[in-house]
């Protein structure tokens, strides 16, 4: 079944239509063999049709002889009224005569053989002539003159009996023409029918063959969507592991990260270069947690302008440190800044799956290199998969020193599920995950691969006109400080809650904080908010959830969710739409309330309350948030 499982969707096409053809050919033959059997049989019944009509007109000669002799003998026999039409001998023989060219005209009419058509026609001219003597005889009875009579009598006994031979005869081989006919159509349509059904022997065994060789197919279809279901199932489940996994892991990231800057504010200079240390590592933890969540994203693309350079950077710092001693990593970036438009995290992901198969195919040590340069390639450019309109592009190359592809795996290693590595090493996804990141972000892909010199992975990405400015590390600066706002916060985790209750304090805001919803609902009954912060996922009940309960009476109030899995919460069907408000963690101080302004729309206090609760007399604070935020969220 392996070789089956493994045919290209090419070899498996060709298999169809051969089958297909086949197919029309047993037909086509099997109406040919029907064809030539029903003509044969049409012309059998035809000679032996015409073999019954020429015994019936022998029959009808014989009759028509025997009265003709009747009347004539009457006549000899000087009956009166022998020789008149009314006699009875002669009115009987008259009849019989009729019935005969009646049977005759009936047998001219049957299709014949050139030889039967003959004797039929011999048979029509002798008639003829029996007729014409006959009336000729009858002339010389009624003149009854003795030498007429006489001569009359040898007429009847003379020709006439010679013509009745030549009838007879002439019926005799039309019906041994036909006969000969008959078994000449029965010997070819046994001889056809012999063939027949050696032909049907062999096409039942080719019909079975086909059809167990479409069972086998069927079957391996079936176990290849049925394998593939289960890959797509464990990697689901990986997903939800490495999610949860995520959210928790972030939320000490950014405790940690809070409470080190916290700790920083208030430590001396050498405190805080090794504070500053900690951070490094902190912020390194979080960019291995946001490479974790790359392998695991299927819905939540962000294209954004960037270098590549960057992304190249950053692949860097984590392929150094994962690939192994044994690998030479050669990193080459652009001159200057190349942009694209593409998610960011997604190209580090296709960087890191080449590079690890890359290591793989040099279990004895190599050199891996990884460039970025600008090209021009050309409308429909050769070996350039799908095919990329002419203009200029951003390259990214991956080559390796390895073993190499073979011709016929290499025109296979975009299929999802397809894996050369023994089953549990490998799911067939890494490579299908490149393919479509880099056509989502409207590149294309070259492979170049030679057996005992290495492998070349070229990415071209169309080139980005946005222009590209790099964020700023800590937009704190940039924030309006909060004029009193109150904002209640509901975080599961104790530590976190108290860190962003601590950040926003000092940032001029009212806080109160909730470490579960029902808590939240009753902090809220009491003081009520301005913003509402919550965790997406919490034990009890869930941010969302709560804001729909809070919205209920107070429809106004804007949400601003924070979330360690921002991917696992978005799209159909889930928690959140891609419109929500979320904050990912871990985030810094200045993220968080730069968050919380926009969330808050900038909207003016006067002494610490809302201008729009001051506008309108018992009015809840959020009174003034925007109708867009409540929707969002």
């Amino acid at each position: 079944m392996t070789w089956l499982r493994r045919r290209r969707p090419g070899q498996r096409l060709l298999i169809n239509a051969v089958t297909i053809a086949v197919l029309l050919a047993v037909a086509v033959l099997g109406y040919s063999l029907s064809h030539r059997q029903e003509t044969m049989a049409g012309e059998a019944r035809r000679a032996q049709e015409l073999a019954q009509a020429a015994q019936q007109v022998k029959f009808r000669a014989a009759d028509f002889n025997g009265w003709q002799t009747a009347y004539a003998m009457d006549i000899i026999r000087e009956t009166p009224g022998a020789a008149a039409d009314t006699s009875n001998s002669r009115a009987t023989f008259l009849d019989a005569a009729a019935r005969l060219d009646s049977e005759l005209r009936v047998l001219e009419s049957l299709p014949a053989p050139t030889a039967a058509t003959q004797a039929i026609t011999g048979v029509r001219a002798a008639f003829n002539e029996f007729m014409n003597i006959d009336r000729r005889v009858v002339e010389l009875y009624r003149t009854g003159d003795a030498a007429d009579r006489r001569t009359a009598s040898e007429l009847v006994l003379g020709p006439e009996i010679q013509i009745y031979v030549r009838i007879t005869s002439g019926c005799d081989a039309t019906a041994e023409f036909s006969a000969s006919e008959v078994n000449a159509s029965f010997a070819r349509l046994e001889s056809v029918g012999a063939v027949t059904r050696r032909y049907i022997i062999v096409l039942s065994v080719v019909a079975a063959v086909l059809a167990l060789v479409g069972a086998l197919l069927a079957e391996a279809r079936q176990r290849a969507v049925a394998e593939r279901a289960r890959e797509a199932q464990r990697m689901a489940s990986l997903g939800q592991l490495a999610g949860g996994i995520a959210h928790d892991f972030n939320n000490v990231l950014a405790i940690i990260l809070n409470y080190t800057d916290f700790v920083a504010e208030q430590a001396s200079a050498e405190a805080r270069k090794d504070l500053a240390h900690i951070r490094k590592a902190a912020e390194r933890a979080a960019g291995l947690t946001a490479q974790l969540l790359c392998f695991i994203r299927h819905e939540a693309v962000r294209p954004e302008v960037f270098d590549v350079n960057a992304a190249i950077a950053e692949a860097h710092a984590m392929l150094a440190r994962t690939l192994g001693e044994h690998i030479e990593l050669v990193v080459v970036p652009s001159p200057t800044p190349m942009k694209i438009c593409a998610d960011a995290g997604q190209i580090q992901q296709i960087l890191v799956n080449l590079a690890v198969n890359a290591r793989d195919a040099m279990p004895d040590g190599g050199t891996l290199v990884i460039a970025a340069s600008a090209v021009d390639l050309e409308e429909n450019q050769a070996n350039v998969h799908p095919p990329v309109k002419a203009g200029r592009y951003v390259q990214l190359l991956v080559t390796d020193t390895g073993v190499g592809i073979p011709p016929e795996t290499v025109a296979r290693i975009f299929e999802p599920f397809f894996t050369t590595k023994p089953k549990g090493y490998g799911t067939g996804l890494g490579l299908a995950t490149v393919f479509t990141i880099v056509t989502t972000a409207g590149g294309s892909i070259d492979v170049c691969s030679k057996l005992g010199i290495g492998t070349t992975f070229r990415l071209y990405f169309p080139v980005a006109e946005a222009s590209y400015e790099p964020e700023s590390v800590d937009p704190a600066t940039a924030v309006p400080a909060g004029r009193g706002q109150r904002i209640l916060i509901v975080e599961d985790e104790p530590a976190l809650c108290s860190s962003i209750a601590r950040i926003l304090t000092a940032g001029g805001y009212q806080v109160r904080s909730a470490v579960s919803a029902p808590d939240a609902l009753a902090v809220h009954a009491d003081d009520g908010c301005d913003l509402l912060i919550a965790d997406v996922v919490m034990p009890d009940m869930s941010g969302p959830r709560l804001a729909e309960i809070l919205h209920r009476t107070h429809p106004r109030l804007p949400v601003l969710y924070v979330s360690g899995y921002i991917d696992g919460i978005l799209g159909p069907n889930r928690l959140c739409t891609p419109e929500t408000d979320v904050l990912e963690k871990p985030f810094t101080a200045g993220r968080l309330l730069a968050a919380v302004s926009e969330a808050l729309g900038g909207a003016p206090v006067e002494n610490g309350v809302s201008a729009a609760r001051a506008e309108q007399a018992g009015e809840q604070p959020y009174a003034s948030a925007p109708d867009r935020r409540p929707g969002r969220a």
